[in-house]
């Protein structure tokens, strides 16, 4: 029964019915959910990172690092390739089921204090977390926005550093129009007094924007690589360095995301990038040496022409495979969309298998008969169901796959 006499609902369908709850941006209710949890976020101190692209490696990173400084470190993530417990890992290891019942249970019972909040299934997982740190008594928590900064619900950590990654279009129908509106909304995770890292962008009104919010307290970051793995690495190696921690070796698997963390198609090299923008797909592009064969699906964007205008023909495409990825918020783009646009940029040896699973065993057989690399890119939830699929496939341990960096003792 909860406090006002009437029967719960069972906490995980409760938290499934999030989703449909939409997105929500703004503070208040957060901040009355942590308040009726005893302001857990107080407990420790956070590195907050917010950005368009690369805020998740840059996290990941940092993580590793820490924990390779002997700290016990806490990283809150989203969105979740596989299972929503890798939103919420302590010492590198995604929270365990049992645990997150636990937290979950919490957050549902204080939101029917009356009056009732009905928190969205970002800002619960983000409220599991905080008590989860609390509790596990962690000396700092990397904590990844999930859209903006200024009314992102992660803004009520208490940051003794923040990062900003790329600034580039991204749910402009949400943060603004212009480089310069997606700049302020993100640039206002800044706290006074404390350290603003961003990494240098070409245009000067955007610069501006950041010069002005933190002034002095503005650190620029110009990183020597192209590569955006590599980026993210020299970038959490910088801000280490301003933290006073040592610069070690370090081992990190960023599932999905960084090199090498899993072996997609045995004998094949697979570069696999949840690029979703214009920019982060660019950029990705510009990357792959020699010809390969392409698997791309994507959910629905408003701006997808331009998204999709990335894709510019390369001679380097022997062949794609477009699909269309169940989850998330947004309905998967229908293939023929996306062939249509690509056909118009000059991609002719193309076609369509909606089913994910059935579209990366038709890239295996073309890769192994080619012996030809592949790439697979787009929508986080296609590399999730994917790489979900070979999990399966090859009996791996799940929970041991997400670790993404050993313990820090």
């Amino acid at each position: 029964m909860d406090q006002q006499g009437q029967d719960a609902p069972c906490p995980r369908v409760w938290l499934t019915n999030r989703i449909s709850a939409g997105m929500k941006l703004g503070l208040e209710n957060c901040d009355e959910m942590l308040k009726r949890l005893g302001n857990p976020q107080n407990c420790f101190t956070s590195i907050h990172v917010a950005g368009t692209n690369g805020k998740g490696s840059l996290c990941a990173n940092l993580s590793a690092l820490a924990s390779k400084n002997d700290l016990l470190v806490g990283f809150f993530s989203s969105p979740h390739l596989i299972t929503v417990e890798e939103r919420i890992r302590v010492d590198g290891r995604p929270l365990n089921p049992k645990i997150f019942d636990k937290y979950l249970f919490s957050v549902l019972e204080a939101s029917l204090i009356k009056p009732n909040i009905e928190p969205t299934f970002f800002e619960t997982t983000f409220l599991i977390s905080m008590l989860a740190f609390s509790e596990a008594k962690i000396d700092i928590a990397i904590i990844e926005t999930g859209l903006g900064g200024r009314l992102d619900a992660t803004r009520l950590v208490n940051a003794s550093v923040c990062a900003i990654t790329t600034i580039s279009y991204d749910h402009s129908e949400i943060l603004g129009n212009s480089l310069v509106e997606i700049a302020k909304e993100k640039a206002a995770i800044y706290r006074p007094d404390k350290l603003l890292f961003s990494l240098y962008h070409s245009d000067i009104e955007v610069r501006k924007v950041f010069e002005n919010i933190a002034g002095k307290d503005l650190k620029w970051f110009k990183p020597n690589s192209n590569n955006g793995w590599d980026i993210s690495k020299e970038y959490a190696m910088t801000i280490a360095l301003h933290l006073g921690w040592t610069i070690k070796e370090y081992e990190i698997s960023w599932p999905g995301r960084s090199p090498n963390a899993i072996e997609w198609i045995p004998g094949i090299k697979s570069i696999v990038s949840a690029a979703h923008n214009f920019e982060s797909i660019k950029n990705d592009l510009e990357i792959v040496n020699g010809e390969y064969l392409m698997l791309l699906g994507m959910t629905g964007k408003s701006n997808l022409n331009e998204i999709l205008s990335a894709f510019n023909k390369s001679s380097n495409c022997l062949y794609s495979i477009i699909t269309e990825p169940s989850g998330g918020r947004n309905l998967a783009t229908p293939s023929e969309v996306i062939i249509a646009k690509l056909k118009k940029l000059g991609y002719h040896e193309i076609e369509a298998q909606n089913n994910p699973i059935r579209a990366f065993k038709q890239l295996e057989l073309r890769a192994k008969k080619l012996n030809s690399q592949v790439l697979i890119i787009g929508s986080i939830y296609l590399i999730g169901e994917i790489m979900n699929y070979i999990i399966k496939r090859d009996k791996l341990n799940l929970y041991d796959l997400l670790i993404i960096h050993p313990p820090s003792k």
